[in-house]
């Protein structure tokens, strides 16, 4: 089956790049493919058969109508749709995990994933995290954007769960996705709520119109992950079993070429 992954940028380069290489670095990047989805008005470029950049400057909107416009620039031949969130973290064996479990169902998320609240502590929790799920594409191509009007992220979310669309499971701590809350950037989560929309799009235009995350020439730079893997390694060590550890320890190194 062939994923599309879905990255806005929101105008932040030094993200992008950590999103671009956790995707670069994925088991199952023969099966996936990238779209770049850029906002700012800094072009970005990158070389690479199954990445491409759409730079598309836009009055700012709220975050369901940004996803949605991913939605519909996503590649029309895949599968499966996931929205790859350009400040976490994926670990390389994230779409592998997805492809084993997904199953017949609509979506798929993992039960828990790992939650960062700074580069040295992780903990495994149970919770939504959107940027942890994978759709199938017909699914998303049926949803509305015109529900939940609470929902800080596109309703799609919301949808699948009333619905029972979505299967889980319990990866235990070979669990693939980091939701990172320790950064500079102030999450778009924090603006959301039916009175707050309008706040959520005032927020995202003043962020962006203050950004100086840019390059000028807008060239795309995978980022080295080692220091992020070293640093999760080290976090989790005492917090799950040996096995796991060394089977994390193995697929990150060889993600390195062996320079852990």
């Amino acid at each position: 089956m062939k994923i599309d992954c879905l990255m806005g940028t929101y105008g932040r380069y030094s993200q992008v790049c950590d999103g671009l290489a956790c995707f670069l670095q994925q088991t199952a990047l023969e099966d996936a493919t990238m779209l770049i989805y850029n906002q700012h008005p800094v072009p970005l470029t990158f070389d690479h058969p199954r990445v491409r950049v759409i730079n598309e400057t836009r009055p700012t909107r709220p975050l369901r109508y940004i996803r949605q416009r991913m939605f519909d620039l996503a590649d029309p031949a895949a599968d499966l749709i996931h929205l790859w969130d350009d400040d976490d973290l994926y670990l390389p064996w994230h779409l592998q995990d997805c492809l084993e479990h997904i199953g017949d169902a609509a979506a798929w998320k993992p039960a828990r994933s790992w939650y960062s609240h700074s580069t040295s502590e992780f903990n495994l929790i149970h919770e939504i995290f959107e940027g942890s799920w994978i759709f199938r594409a017909n699914h998303v191509a049926r949803a509305s954007l015109d529900t939940h009007p609470t929902a800080i992220d596109h309703p799609i979310y919301a949808q699948t769960i009333e619905a029972g669309l979505v299967a889980v499971t319990d990866l235990g701590g070979r669990a693939s996705y980091i939701y990172r809350w320790h950064l500079e950037w102030t999450h778009y989560a924090a603006f959301g709520g039916s009175h707050l929309q309008a706040l959520q799009q005032q927020n995202m235009a003043r962020l962006q119109e203050r950004n100086r995350d840019v390059h000028a020439d807008g060239r795309l730079v995978p980022s080295d992950l080692r220091l992020r893997w070293q640093q999760f390694l080290d976090g989790t060590r005492q917090k799950i079993s040996a096995n796991d550890w060394e089977h994390n320890r193995g697929i990150l190194s060889a993600a390195t070429a062996g320079r852990l």
